[in-house]
């Protein structure tokens, strides 16, 4: 029992023990705490209160407003604190009733932070005013810290978040490999609409994987197929796998489907384009960001005249223009390499390129060359071959300029109004006629206009209104013609023709001297008329006067001789026969000069005209066909092939051929056969035949010169006169007679009557 209460009396000596040390170094740290506080506050403001009021103060505390000793507290500090004065004072009224310690930062009034301390001491409120600059930047930079730790927190939240929704959704497949390759931890799917492929088929195929190269970044991107589970077609994962120092591998992998899609399309479109450009006739060259040749077209190398070899190696667009130098498919230039850096400046900033030009090459061709933007830096240059499109405008412009050269040129003046009735052209010709100039009528000027000017020097108006309903109309035109006069007396005469696309053509022609001419040229055919009348009555007149004596010659001539009024001797039968031979000569020429006097122009023919020789031997037989069967002659034709043409006065070759004829039948006695027919024996001559068939051989005397009648002398005079040749021969019988009037075509031309035909005014055509 003894040892247990000495037991018991060692514990609690023990515990007594315990507890005085601890009392003892409980009061030691509240005193190194009191001395802490001291050491700290020895730097600031001081104020002691009890119930309030200021008790004592630090010399410090002295510079406040207000502060004294027997002073309110909270006056005091009132009038210090400004900016949280009302949280210090709510503080402060804390500390003065229950001792609730408190520690502030604000803004005294005198300026600069400061720290607010208060705690009891000793049934006192003690309040410190201290300097708080070092403290308010040290609690800035912790605030700044904690707001960035805060930050980088919710980041690695929001991280793990976001990886952990991919994952979940089948967007992406995540894992790790530790250096031997051992998969430490994969996650996610990727689904598409071939199928799902889980994180466990990749990485089981990265791990049987042959090895890959590794990259120089550390980062291996790849791409694999993968066969889903149940899945028909495979499906494309874009692989990324990051390579750590130590041999750890992170990778992710996606969907790469639309991606493989794109560059097959991408593929197809390039290989489209390929084709498409290798058939373009313009060359085609794009250049990259780098001035490096990336695209061309066959028909760039045919037009530089380069070899594609030299193209395929993708040349600089300096290194091009060089060769384009040497090939000389470049333009003069005074300064080359000033050209060549203007041409390369198109680079700087390629967005706003908008180059065009076209270069004239030494060989006469021209290239249109066009440079525009194209994606990611790059420049597309077009080179088109226009020398045929400029060869051809400027023939057009020629032509153009000829047919406005050619329109100056002519004398009537003509005006072209378009569709819309705006005049379009007008030429020289047309300002003379009117007394305008190209101020006053030019081109532009609607049609109203013009008329109104051109119907101020005329003095018809009605003329007007009909062109300008012509050139404005939108109807169904016809070409019509009109006449005006001048105030100064002149005549014009006014064409309109439609022309195509709805314009019109006005073409006005001065007619003055025409009309003059005109009417000169009625009068003299009303005087000819006239003078053929007189011949009409002359001829007459004349053959009355005559034929009436040689009737009562040739009548008493056969009373003489008729046996009823008595016999008479050899002598007198002579005489008798005599007399009616030389009245029946008499009478023939007189009726050959009638016939020749009154032969008309056939008004079928101008006069002077080339005389169609088929024509002229038909028109013969029928006037003569009634003379030919009094006689009992029968008369035919053999008409010549219309390529037989005879240059000479178509009037004087009637009159040859109808006296030709005429005589014929007059010396043929019954039953002849009179054949006119004309052939070329020879090319470049022509003869007209008059053949006379008959039934008794026709004597020698027949044929010769001074045995003519008045009728073959007036023919070969007639026939000479027109450069030709007539002769009288026999035919192949004896009994035929042949009259031949040959025509050279050269003589024809040259002949005296002919060039004396055409030197002299022709007069009209006379009618009877």
């Amino acid at each position: 029992m003894g040892a247990d209460l000495l037991s018991a009396t060692i514990a609690l000596l023990s515990l007594s023990v315990c507890v005085l040390a601890t009392l003892f170094v409980r009061e030691r740290r509240g005193r190194a705490r009191e001395v802490r506080r001291r050491e700290d506050l020895s730097d600031g403001m001081v104020l002691r209160a009890r119930n309030g009021r200021i008790t004592d103060l630090s010399d410090a505390a002295a510079e406040l407003p207000g502060a004294a000793p027997g002073a309110m507290l909270t006056d005091v500090i009132a009038s210090a604190i400004g900016q949280r004065r009302d949280e210090v004072q709510t503080a402060l009224a804390r500390l003065i009733e229950t001792g609730e310690p408190m520690h502030l930062l604000a803004r005294r009034t005198a300026g600069g932070q400061c720290e607010v301390i208060g705690f009891p001491s000793g049934g006192e409120s003690v309040l410190v005013l201290r300097d708080a600059r070092l403290i308010a930047a040290e609690l800035e930079r912790a605030e700044t810290a904690l707001a960035r730790r805060e930050r980088s927190l919710s980041a690695g939240w929001y991280e793990r978040e976001t990886i952990a929704t991919l994952l979940e959704i089948g967007a992406t497949i995540a894992w790790h490999r530790t250096a031997d390759g051992a998969v430490s931890w994969c996650a996610g799917q990727v689904r598409t609409e071939m199928g799902a492929v889980a994180a466990e088929q990749v990485v089981t195929f990265l791990g049987v994987r042959p090895p890959q190269r590794e990259a120089a970044d550390g980062i291996d991107r790849t791409r694999i197929e993968i066969l889903p589970p149940g899945g028909i077609e495979p499906v494309s994962l874009s692989v990324v796998e990051v390579l750590k120092p130590d041999g750890r591998r992170f990778g992710f992998a996606t969907d790469a489907s639309n991606a493989v899609t794109a560059e097959r399309t991408l593929s197809r479109f390039v290989q489209t384009m390929t084709e498409t450009f290798a058939h373009l006739t313009v060359g085609l060259a794009i250049f990259d960001r780098n001035q490096k040749l990336a695209l061309f077209n066959p028909a760039l190398a045919q037009m530089l005249q380069l070899d594609p070899a030299t193209l395929a190696a993708r040349p600089t667009l300096s290194d091009l223009v060089d060769a384009m130098r040497r090939t000389r498919r470049i333009p003069e230039t005074g300064d080359y390499h000033l050209w060549r850096r203007q041409l390369l400046g198109l680079f700087d900033d390629t967005e706003v390129v908008d180059y065009e030009d076209t270069w004239h090459l030494a060989d006469g061709s021209s290239i249109n060359v066009l440079a525009r933007p194209h994606p990611h830096g790059s420049l597309a240059f077009v080179f088109d071959d226009v020398s045929e499109r400029m060869r051809l405008e400027q023939n057009y412009r020629r032509s153009v300029d000829l047919r406005h050269a050619t329109l100056n040129r002519l004398e009537e003046g003509l005006a072209v109004f378009g569709a819309d009735g705006l005049l379009q052209f007008v030429n020289d010709a047309f300002h003379d006629i009117w007394g305008t100039d190209a101020d006053s009528i030019c081109a532009g000027m609607h049609a109203r206009e013009v008329m109104r000017l051109c119907q101020g020097l005329t003095i018809e108006t009605e003329v007007w209104r009909r062109v300008t309903g012509f050139i404005t109309s939108d109807e169904t035109r016809r070409a019509l013609s009109a006449r005006v006069t001048l105030g100064s007396s002149r005549i014009l005469s006014a064409r309109l023709a439609p022309l195509p696309g709805g314009a019109s053509m006005v073409v006005f022609a001065d007619i003055t001297d025409s009309e003059r001419i005109a009417l000169a040229l009625r009068e003299r055919n009303e005087a000819l008329e006239a003078v053929e009348e007189m011949r009409t009555a002359v001829l007459d007149q004349i053959s009355h006067r005559l034929r009436t004596p040689l009737n009562t010659i040739f009548g008493f001539g056969q009373l003489l001789g008729d046996p009823r009024f008595g016999t008479l001797t050899p002598d007198q039968r002579d005489y008798a026969d005599g007399i009616l031979e030389a009245s029946g000569q008499l009478l023939d020429t007189i009726d050959d000069v009638t016939e020749l006097a009154s032969l008309q122009l056939d008004p079928l023919h101008d006069e002077g005209a080339d005389p169609p020789l088929a024509e002229t031997l038909e028109l013969t037989r029928q006037l003569l066909d009634k003379r030919a069967v009094e006689a009992g002659v029968v008369l035919a034709t053999e008409l010549p092939d219309a390529a037989i043409k005879l240059r000479c006065d178509a009037v004087r070759l009637r009159q040859i051929v109808f006296n030709m004829v005429a005589g014929a039948i007059q010396r043929s006695p019954s039953g002849t056969r009179i054949l006119l027919s004309a052939t070329e024996p020879q090319p470049g001559r022509v003869e007209i035949v008059v053949t006379e068939r008959r039934e008794a051989e026709i004597p020698l005397a027949d044929f010769a010169e001074d045995g003519e009648s008045l009728a073959f002398s007036v023919i070969r005079r007639m026939v000479v006169n027109e450069g030709g040749r007539f002769e009288r021969r026999r035919g192949t019988r004896p009994s035929d007679a042949v009259s031949v009037c040959s025509f050279d075509r050269g003589a024809a031309e040259e002949s005296p009557s002919r060039a004396s035909h055409e030197a002299r005014p022709q007069p009209l055509p006379l009618t009877r």
